[in-house]
């Protein structure tokens, strides 16, 4: 019975470490291109769940199952993708090395083409808009500049985390109180 105990205790913790983890960043100040002019209060706000699965240091596309960009979830939104409607995380990648690059948008037209609209990100580059119609054509862009400031938060420990490690301290104080009765 013990020993069912023990691989129970040990099987939910090997399942807790491998939980996602999520972070959340901040990009502030942009220079606007519409108006010639740096925002130093535009901000792109986001996050992103994942866990490491190939253990390689780096968080990449397929290992994330959320990438949340100013409100927009650009994982979920994959499924809704169409002929004439696509949306996703097109790239992603993060490690503590190399930072956080991303690149992720939606758009979309008639079928004829004559009408039509975008909105895409580029990490380091810019925040895109732009949108046509047979007599009218828009584009704006939010870019990038030696000015921006990035925060990024590490994850907090999971529910799960703190979970497990109660269950390991509690096996070890058994343990330890086990072998003091043994005397050994």
């Amino acid at each position: 019975m013990l020993k069912h105990l023990c691989a129970t205790v040990l099987a939910g913790a090997c399942a807790a470490a491998q939980a996602n983890a999520t972070w959340t960043f901040t990009y502030t100040g942009f220079h606007d291109t519409g108006d010639d002019m740096f925002l130093p209060d535009r901000q792109l706000h986001g996050s992103f769940t994942g866990t490491d699965g190939n253990g390689n240091g780096i968080l990449e596309r397929i290992e994330i199952t959320s990438l949340i960009l100013n409100g927009k979830d650009f994982v979920a939104c994959e499924p809704d993708s169409t002929t004439h409607y696509t949306c996703g995380a097109e790239a992603f990648s993060y490690s503590q090395a190399g930072g956080l690059s991303f690149k992720a948008g939606e758009y979309g037209g008639d079928p004829e083409g004559w009408a039509g609209s975008g909105h895409y990100y580029i990490s380091g580059d810019g925040e895109y808009t732009y949108s046509y119609r047979a007599s009218h054509d828009e584009r704006r862009a939010w870019l990038w500049t030696d000015r921006t400031g990035f925060v990024i938060a590490s994850p907090n420990p999971e529910p799960e985390t703190w979970a497990m490690l109660g269950a390991g301290l509690l096996v070890t104080a058994w343990a330890a109180r086990r072998r003091a009765r043994r005397g050994g």
